[in-house]
């Protein structure tokens, strides 16, 4: 029963942690240079979150028929690029307003795909810790080491707007929900876990290379880049070794 408990605690705690990154930024002086510090630093820690976690699990299902949900899941965030407007972004010929719009249109599109990757997380992270409390104390500590940063990006992109607040709410709740699932439905059929977990690795391709990677490509060379990557991989091997 206890660890029922902690289950649900557990996966409502990685949740806040996007929470904690978001307030951090938000009281930040030279707000500028940190965005760019942090994009950065996000970039290593979201490639990392694909490579090294999205992807190994897909190609543990030896499905080749999974290669349509990350299709799927790359095609619709060019969709909703088309969707949502004043997101197409050069640095050199946009005002401060149209830089802003940008920065929002890509913190949307980060929530969306980490909102649908870390409600399986919820699942896994639930399902862990049922059934051994210590697992699931280390599988929280390192999905947290991945949310405080990727929240730190977030709260650099989103503008102050209702339906922004909106998906927060959503975000920093569906590791939760993801636990609740378990335990209202048991699990979920294998198929379908894997299915999500493509559609949520074609997003993130998207994102990391055409939203987060745009955004430091200009500036390779300016110290806060140089140390957002240091940082972001020294993220990255703790949240690997824990």
């Amino acid at each position: 029963m206890i660890n029922l408990v902690l289950g649900l605690i557990f996966s409502f705690l990685t949740g806040l942690f996007f929470l904690i990154g978001i307030l951090f930024f938000k009281h930040q002086k030279y707000q500028e240079k940190i965005s760019l510090f942090i994009f950065s630093l996000a970039f290593v820690v979201m490639a990392g979150l694909i490579f090294f976690d999205l992807l190994p699990e897909i190609l543990e299902s030896h499905n080749i028929y999974l290669i349509i949900p990350i299709l799927i899941g790359f095609s619709t965030f060019i969709f909703i690029d088309h969707l949502i407007p004043h997101h197409h972004h050069e640095h050199e010929h946009c005002d401060q307003k149209d830089h802003e719009e940008h920065l929002n249109h890509v913190g949307i599109v980060t929530i969306i795909a980490l909102a649908i990757h870390n409600l399986l997380e919820g699942l896994t992270l639930y399902n862990v810790t049922v059934n051994n409390y210590l697992s699931g104390l280390l599988m929280m500590i390192s999905i947290s080491l991945h949310n405080i940063p990727l929240g730190l990006q977030i709260g650099s992109t989103l503008k102050d707007k209702k339906y922004n607040y909106i998906l927060l709410a959503f975000l920093c709740l569906s590791s939760f929900l993801g636990a609740l699932i378990m335990i209202i439905f048991g699990s979920l059929n294998e198929l379908l876990v894997n299915i999500l977990l493509s559609l949520t690795f074609g997003m993130l391709i998207y994102i990391l290379f055409f939203e987060f990677f745009n955004e430091i490509k200009a500036s390779l060379k300016k110290k806060e880049v140089i140390y957002g990557i240091i940082i972001g991989g020294v993220i990255l091997i703790i949240t690997l070794l824990v």
